[in-house]
C-alpha cells in the first residue's frame, strides 16, 4: 500500500458479510470456552454469587462494545479500532493496539483448541491432549482459508447452534428447578443458591470482585464487531445493530446459564477439589440431572461452541494482522488477499497460535489451558483500556469538530471510559495472586511490545497513519 508493488497487489477485503453473519460473528468469540470451561474456576472464588460477578464483568464489556461501535460505524476501516486508535492515539498507540490485539486473539484461539480437545477427552478418555489441539487447529484453519462468504455461513451456523443449546439447557434447567421434570424428583427450587457450604455468597464481596476478574475472559471477543465492519455490507447499520444485540444476549445468556448451574447442585459439587472444573459444569449438570443421554449431547455442543469461537477468534486475529500489514508493522505478504477477499498470508502468519497451543497440550497438558486462560485475560485488558483511551480522543475530536453524530454512541462518556480504565486497572493488580500467569508473563510482554515498536520502527521508517474514510464510502476525514 506504501509501494508500488502493493498498490499493484490484491489488498482489499470484500464487503460480502450480511447483517445476519456480523452479528454472530461478534457473538462467537466472547461464547465459549469462558462460560463453558472457565464457568468452574470462576464459580470456586464466588460460588453461586458468581451470577454477579458475571454481570459486573458484563457490563464493563457493554461500555467497551458501545465505545467500538461508535467510532467503527463512523470509520469501518480494516483493522477496526486498531486503525482508528493509529490516527488518535499515534503510531505506537496502533502498533500497541493492533497487535496485542491480534496476540491477544490468537492467544484465545489456542485456549479454544485446547478446551476442545479437552472435551473430546469426556468421550475418549485416552486420548492425548496434544493431539486432539493439532486436529482441532487444522480444522479452525480449513476454515480460515476459505472465502469471506463461506467462512461467513460456517460461523453463522456454528453460532446458531451453541446459543440455541444454551437456550435448551437453561430452560430445562429452568424445569429442573421449578418442576422436577423430565426427572421424578421433587423440584429443586433455590436450595442450593443458599444451602451450600457458605452461603449464596461463601467468599463475600471480596470472592464476588476476584470472580469478576476471572469472568473477564469470558465477555473477550466481543472486540470482534470492530473487526468485521471493514467487511461488512451496510456497516454504518450493522455494527449498531450486532453491538446491541450480541451484548444482550451474552449478558442473559452467562446470567441465566451461570444461574442455573449453580441452581441445579451444590457449588462445590461442580467444582473440583483443587478449585478448577474437573469437567464442563454445563455436562455435569445435565448428567447429574438425569436427562438420558444429555451430557453427551452438550459435550458434542460444547465443542462446537468452543471451535467457533476459535474460528472467530482466528478470523479477528488475521483481519488485524492485514491491517498492520498494510501500514507496514507486519510482513508485506501478510496484505495480499485472494480475489474473494481471503487475507491468506494473514492466516498463515495467525496460525503460529496453533504451534504454540499443541506445543503446550503436549509438553504441559494439566496446565495449557489455564495457562492460554491468564495470558489471553492480559491482552483483554490491555485491549480495553486502549479502546477506551482512543474513544476518548475520538469523542474530543469529532465535537471539537462539529461532524454529525455517529450511528452508535456510548453514553456516560468521558465518565464511563476512566471508570473501566480505572477497573482494568485493578483486576489486573487483583490478578498477580489469582492467576500469577498474568503477571509473570503479562509485564514483560507488554514491555516487549513497546520495545519492538521502536526497533521496527528504527529499521524500517514506519509511515503515517492514512486518513479515516467516514462511512463505508470513499470520502475520508
Amino acid at each position: 500500500m506504501h509501494s508500488q508493488t502493493q498498490a499493484q497487489e490484491h489488498t482489499q477485503l470484500e464487503r460480502r458479510l450480511t447483517s445476519a453473519q456480523i452479528s454472530m460473528i461478534a457473538l462467537s468469540g466472547a461464547l465459549g470456552t469462558g462460560l463453558f470451561l472457565g464457568a468452574g474456576s470462576t464459580i470456586a472464588h464466588a460460588g453461586p454469587a458468581t451470577i454477579i460477578s458475571y454481570a459486573l464483568a458484563g457490563c464493563l464489556a457493554l461500555s467497551v462494545v458501545w465505545a467500538l461501535a461508535e467510532m467503527v460505524s463512523a470509520h469501518p476501516v480494516p483493522g477496526g479500532h486498531g486503525a482508528i486508535a493509529a490516527t488518535h492515539l499515534g503510531k505506537l498507540g496502533g502498533y500497541v493496539t493492533r497487535w496485542n490485539f491480534a496476540i491477544t486473539m490468537l492467544t484465545a484461539v489456542g485456549a479454544e483448541v485446547t478446551a476442545a480437545a479437552t472435551y473430546f477427552q469426556y468421550w475418549f478418555p485416552n486420548l492425548n491432549l496434544g493431539l486432539g489441539t493439532v486436529l482441532c487447529s487444522l480444522f479452525i484453519v480449513a476454515l480460515n482459508l476459505a472465502t469471506v462468504r463461506l467462512y461467513g455461513s460456517s460461523e453463522y451456523w456454528f453460532s446458531m447452534i451453541k446459543v440455541t443449546a444454551i437456550i435448551v439447557f437453561i430452560i430445562l434447567g429452568l424445569a429442573v428447578v421449578f418442576t422436577g421434570w423430565p426427572s421424578q424428583n421433587e423440584p429443586l427450587g433455590f436450595v442450593n443458591l443458599t444451602a451450600g457450604d457458605g452461603g449464596f455468597a461463601p467468599h463475600g464481596i471480596t470472592g464476588i470482585l476476584l470472580a469478576s476478574c476471572m469472568a473477564v475472559f469470558s465477555f473477550g471477543g466481543v472486540e470482534n464487531v470492530s473487526v468485521s465492519a471493514a467487511e461488512s455490507e451496510n456497516p454504518e447499520r450493522d455494527i449498531p445493530r450486532a453491538a446491541s444485540t450480541m451484548i444482550w444476549r451474552l449478558l442473559i445468556f452467562y446470567i441465566f446459564a451461570i444461574a442455573v448451574i449453580v441452581a441445579l447442585q451444590p457449588w462445590t459439587t461442580t467444582v473440583a477439589e483443587s478449585g478448577q472444573a474437573d469437567s464442563s459444569p454445563f455436562v455435569k449438570v445435565l448428567d447429574s440431572a438425569g436427562f438420558a443421554s444429555a451430557g453427551h449431547v452438550m459435550n458434542a455442543i460444547l465443542i462446537v461452541a468452543a471451535l467457533s469461537a476459535a474460528n472467530g477468534c482466528l478470523y479477528t486475529g488475521s483481519r488485524m494482522i492485514h491491517s498492520l500489514a498494510l501500514d507496514g508493522m507486519a510482513p508485506r505478504f501478510a496484505a495480499r488477499t485472494t480475489e474473494q477477499g481471503a487475507p491468506r498470508g494473514a492466516v498463515a502468519i495467525a496460525t503460529l497460535c496453533f504451534f504454540i497451543a499443541s506445543a503446550l497440550a503436549i509438553f504441559s497438558p494439566n496446565s495449557a489451558f489455564m495457562s492460554l486462560y491468564g495470558a489471553a485475560t492480559v491482552g483483554i485488558l490491555v485491549t480495553w483500556v486502549m479502546v477506551m483511551l482512543t474513544h476518548l480522543k475520538f469523542r474530543k475530536h469529532w465535537d471539537e469538530h462539529g461532524l454529525p453524530r455517529p450511528p452508535a454512541r456510548l453514553l456516560g462518556a468521558p465518565v464511563i471510559n476512566i471508570v473501566v480504565i480505572v477497573a482494568c486497572a485493578a483486576i489486573f493488580i487483583a490478578l498477580r495472586t489469582m492467576l500469577p500467569v498474568v503477571w509473570t508473563a503479562g509485564i514483560p510482554y507488554l514491555i516487549l511490545l513497546v520495545v519492538s515498536y521502536f526497533i521496527v520502527n528504527s529499521v524500517s521508517k514506519l509511515p503515517d497513519p492514512a486518513p479515516l474514510q467516514i462511512g463505508s464510502q470513499n470520502d475520508s476525514q
